[in-house]
């Protein structure tokens, strides 16, 4: 411990010239990022073009299902798009070492994109729901691969100036890909095909991203780790604009981590149990992550459709208003605001908005709801544009902050022994279980008594029961070094537990320095402080 602060000092001075010296933005770098951040289309797009499909009368014959939804089509609903779910979360969890690290970040990328079309195909030609779902479990294996690779491709490339930026394109896509399928089934909904259509577009997605990811190189990083130095010096110079001097800067930087990260070395799954520091927090992670989607995100992209249809709300303007909001959303927050105004406050902000949001949407649908002449549930006119205003907040809401801050903040707190098992572990909560469980709950919830405003106030329900979560739970990491991040979450008894709450309490401090106070007085300088934090 004593000889740490003059290499600290050292590797701080030369990242610091590094970054200067790579803050030289090329073309060519920035059209390889925005080529590779295609791959986020192909999360969105699935996730969001069943939506629709669920509504196509084409697609409810060849499905056999009748005219209104019945508990079997709930279920049979929650298993199609779980296909997907399970499928990207074992992806998540096993491609991160075994595909992404040992083989190189273009082979996952290919591979990823080409099962993705392979799903698709399989999908647009389905004639029973068994290969429906195949389809869908093949897909979804490629979009988890992608998820891995596509986001550390990037982030591996782009020099520290627009690395942020970069990233968030990935997740924009992700946005515009569920627009895109809104548009596409609103026009093909009544086309006998166009179910077919619809779901087939990813094959070319596919197979159009797999053909141009033949012709761009691997990541320095990667090429650097399996010894070919050259070829990542060769590589990174022509990222930075021809400037080899300042690449061969920066290679110098990575390799320094690399032997930084082999002293470390990687901790094991019984240690990442055992320990306490580390088991803490890769379980906040967790919890992240679940609560990112059990909140009702994917339930609202995957089931909108049934949900608007239920309601007697049709017309391009329910289909595409919310995943437009998402899109603003994740712009504004992403770009604008995260690294301005922090984490915390959006994450906060976000899930209050998110739950007020569907919490009166449910209560309007309740309140309102009316049977037609045919015995089919409605809303008064005016009661549907406060639903679809509803829901276009709360998808806003969810973009400008938990939609891509869930994902950012889970990279940043995680040790670095443990990154890349947590990270995956984390995305496999959010594939798995979150996304499971939603999958089931809406479409379950749609076709009972409760109908749609069930769903609204359940979800409501959930992203209230969040916001405490996030209040006590989530210190402020902006700004931020993995240095300074690591310690405000370093607890492992549930006396730790309170100083951290407390903490947090105090703006967002974790187990920072006010917080990890030892001794006899600590406990009352903490409650001074919480005090003091309250009454501000």
């Amino acid at each position: 411990m004593a000889k740490a602060p003059e290499p600290t000092t050292q590797v701080t001075v030369e990242s610091r010239e590094v970054q200067v010296a790579s803050d030289h933005v090329s073309w060519r770098v920035i059209l390889l990022c925005m080529f590779v951040a295609n791959t986020g289309f192909f999360h969105g797009y699935d996730n969001g073009v069943v939506s629709e499909v669920f509504t196509m009368p084409s697609f409810r014959e060849m499905m056999g299902w009748p005219a209104v939804d019945d508990g079997s089509v709930a279920f049979q609903k929650g298993l199609t798009v779980n296909g997907f779910n399970i499928g990207a979360a074992i992806a998540a969890v096993c491609c991160g070492h075994l595909i992404v690290d040992r083989h190189g970040r273009k082979p996952a990328l290919i591979l990823g994109s080409l099962l993705f079309a392979a799903g698709g195909l399989v999908q647009s030609a389905a004639v029973s729901s068994v290969m429906l779902i195949v389809g869908r479990l093949i897909a979804g294996v490629g979009v988890g691969i992608t998820s891995c690779a596509g986001p550390a491709y990037i982030a591996e490339v782009a020099p520290a100036s627009i690395r942020g930026a970069m990233v968030g394109i990935y997740q924009s896509n992700i946005c515009l890909a569920i627009v895109g399928a809104s548009v596409l089934n609103y026009l093909d909904h009544d086309v006998v095909t166009g179910w077919r259509w619809s779901l087939g577009v990813q094959v070319i997605l596919g197979l159009a991203t797999a053909g141009g990811l033949l012709f761009v190189g691997d990541t320095p990083r990667f090429l650097e780790s399996v010894g070919r130095s050259e070829h990542a010096l060769k590589v990174l110079t022509s990222l930075r604009g021809g400037d080899e001097t300042s690449a061969s800067r920066e290679l110098a930087m990575v390799r320094a981590e690399l032997a930084e990260e082999r002293r470390v070395g990687s901790a094991t799954w019984g240690e990442l149990c055992s320990n306490p520091y580390f088991r803490n927090v890769v379980l906040l992670g967790c919890l992240f992550q679940f609560f990112q989607i059990i909140t009702g995100i994917n339930a609202i992209v995957s089931f909108g459709g049934t949900l608007f249809a239920a309601l007697g709300i049709h017309g391009l303007t329910s289909a595409l208003l919310p995943s437009v909001a998402f899109v603003v959303g994740n712009a504004i927050g992403s770009f604008g605001l995260v690294d301005r105004v922090g984490r915390r406050s959006l994450l906060i902000c976000g899930m209050v908005g998110m739950a007020v949001t569907m919490l009166v949407g449910g209560s309007v649908v309740l309140a309102t709801r009316e049977r037609d002449a045919e015995g089919e549930e409605r809303l008064p006119e005016a009661a549907g544009y406060i639903v679809i205003a509803m829901v276009f907040g709360y998808m806003f809401s969810f973009g400008i902050s938990w939609g891509f801050g869930a994902w950012l903040y889970i990279s940043e707190i995680m040790p670095l022994r443990v990154r890349g098992k947590a990270v995956g572990l984390c995305t496999g909560v959010n594939w798995g279980p979150a996304n499971v469980i939603s999958a089931f709950l809406a479409p379950a919830i749609i076709a009972g008594p409760s109908g749609p405003g069930g769903m609204l106030l359940f979800f409501g329900v959930m992203s209230a029961l969040v916001v405490p979560f996030t209040v006590l739970c989530t210190p402020e990491t902006k700004g931020k070094t993995l240095e300074e991040i690591t310690p405000m979450f370093r607890f492992a008894s549930c006396q730790d537990f309170v100083r951290f709450v407390r903490g947090n309490l105090r703006g967002g401090e974790g187990m920072g320095p006010a917080s990890g106070k030892a001794g006899a007085g600590a406990d009352k300088v903490d409650a001074d402080n919480v005090d003091a934090g309250a009454a501000e």
